[in-house]
């Protein structure tokens, strides 16, 4: 069966068929601000990189940033001009009680247009708290399949809430049946779209990665290979007339392009009269190189 997508994109900012996910969207322009919630999740994904620092049950960022207040959460929205936000950890629902506190926090000082979107392997997870979380106004909700049990949880998410329901999981070497099973079942089960991430390398799962056979690029960042499965299974969906949007987002544009558009965005609100804002985000004030950090540029804002 034939299909009226076709695919688009290139290496550097990932390739998709179909309309993307508003959360993509906005990511794509640095116009999100990534909340961390919590460094506890529950599960031991060999290929997790989340960051020594973070691994605690009271880790709280918002971007790069270590936030002791949910203010300071509001202070980032307000440098970063931006139009939404992405909840993400470790486990959400390990911490259900603060992310409902901060989707409140977000939708009652920027009104519900601005997007929340959350991403979850589901440990912890209920149907009554999906749907309370779609009743105080989180917009769209991934899931991070790691087992089969999960796919209940999503069915009921898509069908019975309004919330924009989405797969985001890695592109495993080795492992392109299950990716490709997984996009089939989500189109079964009405999920509205599939991401998948390039598999990532950071200091805390280089060794897990090497040890399980996995080469590495030449940035250090990603795994040989993985942008490859993506880019088959995403070419084999459209061929075969999937109707569920799929995108491959590649480590260097999510870490790299996206938080330099962030930095910049900051940057341009913190600039004060004769500053001058680098193509890396940084200000220059008086000769001297600045980055736009919340203790430095959060003042001029309030």
């Amino acid at each position: 069966m034939g299909s009226a997508y076709s695919v688009i994109g290139n290496d550097v900012i990932g390739y998709w068929y179909g309309e993307l996910a508003k959360g993509c969207r906005l990511c794509m322009r640095g116009a999100k601000v990534v909340i961390f919630i919590t460094g506890i999740c529950g599960l031991d994904c060999y290929y997790c990189p989340i960051s020594r620092e973070r691994r605690f049950i009271g880790a709280l960022y918002a971007d790069e940033e270590q936030v002791a207040r949910l203010r300071e959460i509001l202070d980032e929205v307000i440098l970063a001009r931006a139009e939404g936000a992405s909840i993400t950890g470790g486990e959400p629902f390990q911490r259900y009680d603060l992310t409902v506190k901060v989707i409140k926090l977000l939708k009652e000082a920027f009104g519900s247009s601005f997007h929340i979107h959350l991403y979850t392997a589901g440990l912890g997870a209920s149907r009554e708290a999906v749907r309370y979380l779609a009743e105080v106004g989180l917009d769209e909700i991934r899931f991070h399949i790691v087992n089969d049990t999960l796919w209940k949880l999503v069915e009921f998410s898509a069908r019975e809430t309004p919330m924009n329901v989405g797969i985001e999981v890695p592109a495993i070497p080795g492992e392109e049946e299950r990716l490709w099973s997984i996009i089939t079942k989500a189109s079964e089960v009405g999920v509205k779209f599939v991401n998948i991430n390039e598999l990532e390398v950071s200091e805390t799962n280089v060794r897990n990665i090497l040890f399980r056979g996995f080469k590495i690029n030449e940035s250090g960042k990603a795994v040989i290979g993985s942008a490859e499965v993506a880019k088959r299974v995403i070419q084999k969906a459209v061929e075969s007339g999937l109707q569920v949007p799929v995108h491959f987002c590649p480590v260097f544009y999510k870490d790299f392009v996206q938080q330099r558009v962030r930095m910049i965005r900051k940057a341009r609100t913190c600039a004060g009269e004769g500053d001058r804002v680098t193509e890396e985000g940084y200000l220059i004030s008086d000769g001297v190189e600045i980055e736009p950090r919340l203790e430095v540029c959060a003042p001029l804002v309030k």
